[in-house]
């Protein structure tokens, strides 16, 4: 899934704008909502819909305007926004069990997925000839971006339904906005602030539940402790209740 969804947006950023690109992306929560129900008995709750329908909606402010496409840019979006929503079910299915670390199924899949890019990578483009600035922006991709963010994704899929880990990764927009405006200077504008603020209250409503957080298997462990020692007798068999015991020594006297 990995490769199949950071392939797919590769390619439809190339071949259209990318602000088109991630208005498609944006409906990644309303599409895990409704696939998370029937495959994972995960319900959304109202609430839920209403707050992903936000997020879209406040994508759609953001990037408002005329918005150029191109049938392979949004054919390759579409993949990439189903991949994208897969990836999150499968997710939620394999770290809610917590049979396997965080770590061992961010290393196993992106193993995967990162062998299938760079050898259709290779075989597209060939080998890439990079200067010392170019591999530090590859290593830091690589680290940081790619290895911990997904590590750090996995270990909230433990906690978290597939609806609020969506949620929360759309939160993306907010954040490119910030650090455009720290780093770069491009301040936004009426629209794209109503735009962020629609997004962050579709996060909000998504994320603020009435009901008990979701627990892994491994932490429903955690908290219910050890099984209670069972009492034994001198013989070393379990000890009898006050009236089993009672019982068992009219049955010896009779």
């Amino acid at each position: 899934m990995i490769a199949l969804t950071q392939g797919a947006q590769f390619v439809a950023i190339g071949a259209q704008p990318a602000a088109t690109t991630s208005l498609v992306l944006s409906v990644t929560p309303l599409l895990v909502a409704a696939a998370s129900a029937a495959s994972l008995g995960e319900a959304p709750e109202r609430r839920q819909l209403v707050g992903a329908a936000a997020i879209l909606i406040g994508a759609a402010v953001y990037f408002g305007g005329e918005l150029g496409f191109t049938a392979v840019g949004m054919i390759a979006a579409v993949i990439g926004l189903l991949a994208n929503g897969t990836a999150a079910i499968l997710g939620r299915a394999v770290n809610r069990e917590a049979r396997v670390s965080a770590l061992v199924v961010t290393t196993l899949s992106m193993l995967a997925g990162s062998v299938a890019l760079l050898g259709v990578a290779v075989e597209v483009e060939g080998l890439p000839r990079l200067d010392a600035s170019g591999w530090a922006i590859v290593v830091w991709l690589a680290v940081v971006n790619t290895a911990l963010a997904f590590t750090l994704w996995n270990i909230s899929l433990r906690r978290l339904s597939a609806t609020e880990s969506a949620g929360l990764n759309n939160t993306m927009l907010i954040q490119i906005a910030l650090l455009g405006w720290w780093f770069l200077g491009e301040a936004p504008g009426i629209a794209e602030w109503i735009g962020m603020l629609l997004a962050a209250a579709g996060v909000f409503a998504i994320q603020a539940r009435r009901s008990p957080p979701l627990r892994s298997v491994e932490a429903t462990r955690a908290l219910a402790g050890p099984p209670a020692p069972v009492d034994r007798g001198r013989s070393g068999e379990p000890a009898l209740g006050e009236d089993e015991a009672h019982r068992s020594r009219r049955r010896r006297r009779g």
